[in-house]
């Protein structure tokens, strides 16, 4: 789209709807001609077709303007109306209330459900929330605002003007000592009011399988210990403790649904008030109801009738804009107060909210068409005559005096309620506001057909059930004196306009009121269209290691039958790039067990002793997440010989504690499988009976087993093939499944490439087998005698043995 046919449209747009200006920050005409940086010509060619289309811009579009600023794009030679002054002409139209952020985005799994959690912030008891995206996460940054909003406004109900703190929990890595951990989670927790588990902490916990993410999952569990103890027992406010937790594309794509599950039962278990807040859309763009939205966030900030003037604008940026906007509303009120107002104004120990409230009052009285001279505040008026006097409540005084914030003689009464600490407080915000304004009716003039009751946006937009029932409440007691007709008016500030709004409940519905049972479903109810599922390995996809994967099937056996116990430790050793890991991670899945697996480098520390502490985590954590396969790769690199000469002290107590956790296995339903490419380097205590007492050989693939990994390789690449695969298992002699793979892997990048085009033949494959050969392939015939005269010591009686002698060439 060119420069003129852009401002065409707009201008086209204004002299449509009659507007005076179209407002667009800079960063949005940029996106609009795929700019990602400012030049010159841009900036000369705009300005020019701004010119010829007689457009002008407020302020100019230069080099120097800030991306955020929005440009006013307006016709020439009309002069935009000033809407403050329009708008304080003729009293506003009502505002329909609507249902806040969490019920439009978010599926709780029952209307029940999200009453629960709508009660449970009403509560000051801890509230833990997993968050949890469809797909993208779009909201979490509003969410965390809107609870700090919420733990303000309690603060100021109980008198104090202190800022809730937040807590954002970073796991600390592995290799930071445990004092270090300790004093981060003594001075981020105390006094604390939010705390997160970020994404990527999150991510490792529901979806890890390293050793490094299993250090962060009891790390986690240590940290989420002490919060929720301070939460529970030294906390007297209100905690929130935010899991922003992977997509459900994520969670269900690896298949980890129930470690959601067990997860949000722990979190429950120690913080009860826990919710699930499943986002019901993939993206910000599917949204369809974002103008509710829009609404919410008006009324919340306090600008029921903002306009951004931006088409399209996310959630985020809505958001973002608003509170700026009523940042810089609220600054600059008291400068554009008259003195006039100031000599009606009275206050004395009121919060400054109060004071603009009352400020507002003036100010739409006057709209409609009050004289400012016949308005008052701080009115001091006594009771009516006994006869008056509401039949429900006695008192014993025979008059009573009570204020008035703002008054027009006999004609109307606002009341103001800010919600803050009262001194003579109910212990319920509503009853206390109900019981207040009954008593203040006393004094009241005998005839009235309406009481503004005035309540801060933040409140309404937060607290509407309450506050429909209050003033229910309040219409039918005081329409018995008043009449019928009576009505109490509840008005939201406009912090842009300076005015006061009638907002209406009606589109509001109370609570059904009928409990059930939650959905046992932790994850969203719509399904997701075009999900993609990891397939998870099996024995049958285990191409090759025909005998090894027969051992383990009798392990399957013994565990079907209930003798779990019966199942050891397992050694796999054997030859690199055999599939020892594939094959560990196979067997998990056939054995319906989580699946962990860590390396030494997961552990080792240059910390002495956090060595020892990683494995004891790692252990921990598989016991938690039992039935469980905890897999040790490149034992030898952790559990060497102990009398060697170069090991020092703390490798020696690493040993140990492996050592150890081994022992502890018993009933704890956790298989610890070990893998080793030098078997004869481990220390004799891990390889002794009632350790690692099954010790099975992976040798590399055969002749046919070459053939099998080929075919199920090359299947996976959609082209046509005309591939004799016993010509290219005997080419790759020597090769082990990993080469296969690779070699599989580089055919399918040339046919992407488009380097192979039409079909796929022999010599296409065997082009690249070579190319591997001459490269250098995994293994070398050192590493193939040692492994040889290994299994030679443990008598291993096996046919592979023959083969591997003879294709190397070995005696």
């Amino acid at each position: 789209m060119s420069y003129t046919t852009y401002l065409r449209s707009i201008k086209n747009e204004l002299q449509r709807t009659g507007k005076t200006k179209k407002s667009l920050r800079v960063k949005t005409i940029m996106e609009q001609f795929g700019y990602q940086r400012r030049s010159q010509s841009f900036i000369d060619d705009f300005n020019t077709a701004l010119e010829q289309l007689g457009l002008c811009a407020d302020p100019g579009f230069d080099l120097h303007i800030p991306l955020d600023t929005k440009i006013a794009i307006s016709i020439k030679g009309i002069n935009p109306v000033v809407e403050s002054e329009l708008i304080s002409a003729k009293p506003r139209e009502t505002i329909s209330v609507k249902h806040d952020f969490f019920y439009y985005l978010f599926d709780f799994g029952s209307e029940q459900e999200y009453e629960r959690f709508q009660a449970c912030l009403d509560s000051n008891q801890p509230v833990g929330i997993f968050l949890i995206p469809q797909v993208e996460d779009f909201f979490s940054d509003i969410v965390v605002k809107i609870f700090n909003y919420e733990l303000i406004r309690k603060s100021q109900y109980g008198g104090s003007n202190s800022i809730p703190k937040a807590s954002n929990r970073k796991l600390a890595t592995h290799i930071v000592s445990d004092r270090d951990c300790e004093d981060e989670q003594e001075d981020s927790i105390s006094d604390a009011s939010i705390f997160q588990f970020y994404r990527s902490t999150m991510t490792s916990i529901i979806l890890g399988n390293t050793g490094l993410e299993l250090l962060d999952s009891e790390k986690f569990d240590e940290q989420f210990e002490q919060i929720s103890l301070y939460a529970n027992k030294y906390s007297n406010e209100q905690v929130f403790i935010l899991f922003h937790c992977p997509s459900v594309t994520e969670i269900q794509a690896h298949q980890q649904e129930d470690t959601l599950g067990h997860l949000v039962d722990r979190v429950a278990s120690k913080i009860p008030f826990t919710f699930t807040l499943r986002c019901k859309y993939p993206n910000e763009a599917a949204v369809d109801r974002k103008e509710e939205i829009y609404a919410h966030f008006r009324l919340l900030l306090e600008l029921p009738y903002y306009d951004i003037e931006e088409d399209d604008v996310s959630l985020r940026d809505y958001f973002l804009e608003l509170q700026k906007a009523q940042t810089q509303a609220e600054s600059q009120l008291l400068l554009r107060m008259k003195p006039e107002h100031f000599d009606i104004l009275k206050w004395q120990q009121e919060s400054k909210e109060y004071i603009y409230l009352k400020y507002f009052a003036l100010k739409t009285l006057e709209s409609l068409g009050y004289e400012l001279s016949n308005i008052s505040c701080e009115v001091e008026l006594t009771s009516r005559d006994e006869e008056t006097t509401d039949e429900d409540t006695s008192y014993d005084e025979e008059y009573q005096s009570e204020i008035i914030e703002v008054y027009v003689k006999n004609q109307v009464i606002i009341e103001i309620e800010t919600l803050q600490y009262h001194e003579f407080q109910d212990n319920n915000l509503f009853l206390d506001t109900i019981k207040r304004i009954l008593r203040k009716s006393k004094v009241w003039p005998n005839k009235l057909e309406n009481v503004w009751l005035v309540i801060p946006g933040f409140e309404i937009a937060r607290n509407y059930y309450q506050l429909k029932k209050a003033k229910e409440i309040l219409e039918y007691k005081l329409s018995r004196y008043y009449g019928d007709r009576f009505q109490i008016l509840v008005m939201a500030p406009d912090y842009e306009k300076h005015q006061l709004v009638p907002v209406s409940f009606d589109s509001i519905d109370y609570p059904s009121f009928t409990y059930t049972a939650k959905k046992p479903s932790l994850v969203q109810a719509h399904p997701i269209t075009n999900r993609i599922r990891e397939i998870k390995l099996d024995f049958n996809q285990v191409k090759g290691l025909n005998e090894e994967k027969e051992k383990l099937s009798k392990l399957l056996k013994l565990q079907s039958k209930g003798y779990k116990n019966y199942i050891g430790g397992i050694l796999f050793y054997g030859l690199p790039g055999c599939g020892k890991t594939l094959l560990a991670n196979a067997f998990a899945n056939e054995s319906g067990r989580y699946f962990f697996k860590f390396s030494p480098a997961d552990i080792v520390s240059v910390w002495i002793g956090q060595s020892q502490k990683n494995i004891r985590d790692i252990f921990a954590q598989a016991k938690k997440k039992a039935p469980s396969l905890l897999f040790i790769d490149e034992l030898d690199s952790i559990g060497f010989n102990r009398n060697e000469d170069n090991a020092h002290t703390d490798q020696k107590a690493t040993i140990n504690q492996l050592l150890i956790e081994l022992n502890n296995l018993q009933n704890s339903d956790v298989i610890v499988i070990a893998a080793t490419n030098y078997l004869s380097g481990i220390d004799s205590a891990l390889k002794r009976s009632g350790r690692l007492d099954w010790k099975i050989p992976i040798f590399p693939p055969d002749r046919s087993e070459r053939i099998d990994l080929f075919k199920h390789y090359l299947s996976q690449i959609e082209i046509h093939q005309l591939v004799n695969f016993e010509i290219l298992a005997e080419k790759s002699t020597r090769f082990t499944s990993s080469d296969i793979e690779l070699i599989c892997r580089e055919v399918r990048n040339a046919i992407i490439l488009e380097e192979i085009s039409s079909s796929l033949t022999t010599s296409d494959v065997i082009t690249y087998i070579n190319n591997l050969q001459d490269g250098g392939l995994s293994l070398n015939q050192e590493q193939v005698k040692e492994f040889l005269d290994e299994c030679k010591q443990l008598s291993v009686k096996n046919p592979k043995l023959e083969t591997l002698k003879l294709e190397w060439g070995l005696d």
